[in-house]
């Protein structure tokens, strides 16, 4: 089950940071407005909150939020996060890479314009510098749709510079006490299909097994 390999994260995570104040944020979207609803995502965000509340952690989750309710979150999160040992941030949705940069893409996007990787999405570099700038230990887990039927929108939009836009999540550096688990690799895709539980727990083992070594 998903509950399993979320469990694993935990235990993880407190084996390393020894308890003291813990902090997620949990978001799943699903109810894409102009790309379709996705099946899982909802579910395993919903999983992954209440483990990590059995856990230990302090939980912001947000389901189905568009970019003004996400961007909202990233705030709350990041006045929780204030003073916190461990981090974990966890997003199942779309993603979306534009010349390396990794993308959130909240319910509400269109990407009908070029300047709407400014005004209709969030990038994921916010997120962990929020992280990396409060918090010793921060773990991100991204278990991102990358088939988005958004892109050829931004495709036409952006015309001679559709070629930025990558398939799959990019590699993305992180800072000292910083992982960054992506699921699955970066810079590949797959369409957001039924839970699959030995993939998860073997992207989560991998993440405890190098966690251990820092």
């Amino acid at each position: 089950m998903l509950r399993a390999a979320i469990v694993l994260l935990c235990l993880c995570i407190g084996s390393a940071a020894h308890a003291g104040k813990r902090v997620a944020l949990v978001i799943g979207n699903s109810a894409y407005q102009h790309a379709g609803e996705l099946a899982n995502t909802r579910n395993d965000a919903v999983d992954m909150a209440a483990a990590l509340r059995t856990h230990g952690f302090q939980v912001l989750d947000g389901i189905d939020l568009d970019k003004a309710a996400l961007e909202r979150r990233i705030r709350d999160f990041a006045a929780a996060l204030v003073g916190a040992d461990v981090g974990v941030f966890f997003y199942a949705g779309h993603g979306l890479q534009i010349s390396g940069t990794n993308y959130l893409v909240p319910i509400d996007a269109q990407l009908r314009t070029a300047s709407a990787l400014d005004f209709e999405m969030v990038r994921l570099d916010l997120v962990q510098r929020t992280m990396e700038r409060e918090a010793p230990t921060n773990i991100l887990f991204l278990d991102a749709c990358r088939d988005n039927p958004l892109a050829p929108n931004l495709a036409r939009a952006m015309g001679t510079r559709s070629a930025d836009i990558g398939r799959g999540l990019a590699p993305a550096e992180s800072g000292v006490g910083t992982l960054i688990s992506f699921s699955p690799s970066p810079a590949t895709w797959r369409s957001m299909g039924p839970r699959e539980t030995p993939r998860l727990r073997a992207r989560l083992s991998d993440t405890c097994a190098r966690r251990a070594t820092i």
